[in-house]
């Protein structure tokens, strides 16, 4: 990458941006937090089970190593089974207890996002030349052998200190009895396996905020990145209006021929507009059509054109556009009043028609 796309890529990833990321395998991670994790559970799997092993392998030993009289009775094959028990209480534990940290770690760095596509066979991830280049990168060369040194530097360091503050003891194990120095021999391992896998952890979790920094920093976006994304996913505008303007055609049709076959028209002069069709048969009226401001004008332009009364009353207009879904009758309380408009309109089609003879 060019220090220009560099410099030009000053937004941060979008939402979209980073699951796409992620999709590719490409996510914050520590190198080193699995091993970690696995070898802390070891630890503690261990100091739980401790007596437990420790009494399984002092009663095998006996067994095998005792006297002669322990083993004479036993055969061989009850040998094999102790022999398999006692590896399985040694060995189990710990593996199972690894296995779990290892796994949950990555879940943790990863979450649990399956993606089929990346177990099918690819090429291009044989391509070695990516790898290549990383290794041979002078920034990221330099990142993984700092990180090697501190590694060292630290497992270095917590063992001479361990070891220091272990000395005396240690150099008096000539002098005490079998048993006792192998205590002291334990418990100066396990002290010192805690405190290197203690550092080892905080180095982990340095590697993973430095990786995760890295990984926000090298995913960032350009603003006409950003612009194009969000138009693709909110679409085109051009085709968001074409389909405002196509949902209104429909709608202007549907309400054409529900305002051609209605009785009336109920009007508040210039916001609202209701249409009515009653049929001798239907038995109650019902709301063909409504609408407000620029639809209520279109309704009354198309009762003008197919010759249906507007009754103007305000009251009426809002209670029936409020209270009456299009294509439901009207409630029990609006009875009185819409068959006095009723009656108005057959009074002045009977005036017009007597007109006409």
């Amino acid at each position: 990458m060019s220090e220009q796309d560099e410099t030009s890529k000053t937004e941060e990833a979008t939402p979209e941006r980073i699951r796409k990321a992620r999709e590719k395998g490409q996510f914050p991670r520590s190198r080193d937090a699995g091993a970690v994790a696995s070898s802390a559970a070891v630890l503690l799997t261990m100091m739980a089970l401790g007596p437990v092993m420790v009494q399984r392998m002092h009663e095998f030993s006996v067994r095998c190593f005792g006297h002669a009289s322990t083993s004479l009775g036993v055969g061989l094959r009850q040998l094999l089974v102790e022999l398999g028990l006692t590896v399985a209480v040694l060995a189990l534990p710990p593996a199972l207890a690894a296995a779990i940290a290892s796994i949950a770690v990555g879940l943790l760095q990863a979450g649990f996002h399956p993606i089929m596509q990346l177990a099918s066979p690819d090429l291009d991830r044989l391509d070695p030349t990516p790898k290549l280049t990383n290794m041979f990168s002078l920034k990221t060369g330099a990142m993984g052998l700092l990180m090697s040194f501190a590694h060292v530097l630290v497992v270095g360091a917590v063992t001479y200190w361990v070891l220091s503050d272990e000395f005396a003891n240690l150099v008096s194990l000539g002098r005490t009895e079998l048993t006792a120095g192998m205590l002291v021999v334990l418990r100066v391992c396990l002290k010192l396996s805690v405190s290197a896998v203690g550092a080892l952890a905080a180095l982990s979790a340095l590697d993973y905020g430095y990786n995760r920094y890295k990984h926000f920093r090298s995913i960032r976006m350009t603003r006409q990145e950003v612009k194009d994304e969000l138009q693709q996913q909110e679409g085109d505008p051009k085709v968001k209006v074409r389909q405002r303007q196509r949902a209104r055609e429909i709608v202007r049709r549907g309400i054409a021929q529900e305002v051609k076959r209605a009785t009336v028209v109920i009007a508040n002069p210039t916001h609202v507009s209701v249409a009515l069709r009653y049929r001798p048969e239907e038995g109650i009226p019902v709301v063909a059509a409504k609408g407000y401001d620029e639809i209520a004008l279109y309704i009354r332009q198309l009762a003008r054109q197919h010759h249906v009364p507007i009754i103007e009353n305000r009251p009426l207009a809002r209670a029936l556009a409020e209270k009456v879904r299009v294509g439901r009758t009207i409630p029990a309380d609006l009875y009185a009043a819409v068959a006095e408009v009723l009656a108005l309109v057959y009074r002045l089609q009977n005036k017009v028609s007597r007109r006409r003879r």
